[in-house]
């Protein structure tokens, strides 16, 4: 990992102070007021809802550092999670002259020389890169990822910080036996993997060739020829239906959903590399329902095959109703030995409690529902799986909410029965 200049890092802890201390003089009051009039319950949704609003001005990278951490549902309290996955990169497109140096600096000019016409105006953005559609000299039409000048130094310095910041934080005996550094080394890699565009289209590369039979999924194609470490060109994907599922006919919808569903499978179980970040704005449909598109593969992990044989097992136990092999192979996950209980039992018995209520054959499964009790169970018992194995998990739950949205009736157990 690249050094942060000790310059840099001191103007960012300097800048963190200060908005901490105006934070707090102007929470405080109203939080302590709010616990005595209406009880604590209500003092922790407005503080929660404080830190989302801190967070949201703090810029990319804690809002992308939160995104992902706020899916550890084990490891947060659930109000927060539920506050942190409201936040959204709210960020301004890049400013022409921006774009036009951005060019400049990764093809020698403002119109790389490839292009007929680069339109001016993104088509999207994010807090990393803006997306440009630009026209090749024979008419088609591609798009340009390019990333946000400065991005990196900005990035890099804030993670540093967090960094920082949680080996102190491990200290507080609130936090003792929780895997802080395992969970901030994780998201820290993943946002780190986002800025990195090299291995961005690696990503996609891999993706778009493990992902290629399956019918109603396309992934776009990277044009390596053109793209360059601060921009990334693929085929332009015209019409991304942004219209809700239930527009479509029910039997187109129920072809997507299977789509997605065996997307899942063969990342999960077959190739083990899995897209991590497949919500909404990362999954499209064709106009009319033709197919799923599978966008920025920049958040993709490549499971550790000891990940994997336990992730396959956990899903075709989940299957068969198995509670107890469920809550064994949790076991076998936990990110530190150190902190397990001495008599694992009363984990296990709780997680075959939770498996038979809500999994095996003849039942309706809910993974979101489900995966939240598992992150009940392991915060009660102060047991935390490794982030190798929590965050795919947690991968597959929004894939199911994009599934159900797509048709109530999926059958997500069918991912734990391919995986057996």
């Amino acid at each position: 990992m690249d050094r942060v200049p000790p310059h840099r890092l001191a103007l960012r802890v300097c800048a963190l102070a200060l908005t901490v201390i105006v934070e707090a003089a102007t929470t405080l009051p109203a939080l302590l007021a709010i616990r005595a009039v209406r009880g604590r319950p209500a003092a922790h949704h407005y503080l929660y809802r404080r830190l989302t609003h801190r967070i949201q001005s703090l810029g990319p990278t804690f809002i992308k550092f939160a995104q992902i951490a706020g899916a550890r549902r084990d490891m947060l309290p659930a109000a927060l999670c539920d506050e942190l996955s409201r936040l959204h990169d709210s960020v301004r497109p890049l400013p022409p002259r921006q774009a036009a140096s951005a060019l400049r600096a990764a093809y020698g000019r403002a119109t790389p020389p490839f292009l007929a016409r680069l339109d001016p105006e993104p088509v999207a953005g994010g807090s990393i890169a803006c997306v440009y559609r630009g026209v090749l000299p024979d008419g088609g039409v591609v798009a340009l990822k390019l990333k946000r000048p400065g991005i990196d130094a900005t990035m890099r310095a804030d993670l540093a910080l967090i960094r920082a910041l949680t080996r102190r934080a491990e200290r507080l005996p609130a936090l003792r036996g929780m895997p802080m550094a395992d969970l901030v080394g994780y998201v820290s890699r993943a946002v780190l993997g986002q800025l990195d565009f090299r291995r961005e289209a690696k990503n996609i590369v891999t993706l778009r060739a493990n992902l290629a039979d399956v019918p109603g999924v396309v992934v776009p194609r990277l044009r390596p020829e053109w793209s360059r470490p601060t921009c990334l060109v693929f085929d332009f994907v015209p019409g991304l239906d942004t219209r809700t599922p239930a527009t479509l006919p029910d039997p187109v919808r129920a072809r997507l959903a299977s789509a997605v569903l065996a997307a899942a499978h063969k990342m999960m179980f077959v190739d083990g590399f899995v897209h991590c970040d497949p919500h909404p704005g990362n999954v499209y449909l064709l106009p009319e329902g033709h197919a799923a598109v599978i966008l920025d593969a920049g958040y993709s992990v490549r499971l550790p095959e000891r990940v994997r044989e336990l992730i396959a097992g956990f899903f075709a136990a989940l299957a068969t109703g198995d509670g107890r092999r469920c809550g064994e192979i949790m076991l076998a996950s936990m990110a530190d030995a150190d902190g397990r209980t001495a008599d694992p039992e009363p984990f296990v018995a709780d997680i075959a409690e939770l498996v038979g209520r809500c999994a095996g054959p003849g039942r309706a499964f809910d993974m979101a529902s489900f995966g939240n009790g598992v992150f009940e169970v392991q915060s009660a018992h102060r047991l935390y799986a490794a982030s190798d194995f929590a965050f795919p998990i947690m991968a597959l739950m929004i894939l199911e909410s994009t599934v159900r949205g797509l048709w109530p009736g999926a059958d997500f157990t069918r991912v734990g029965v391919a995986a057996m």
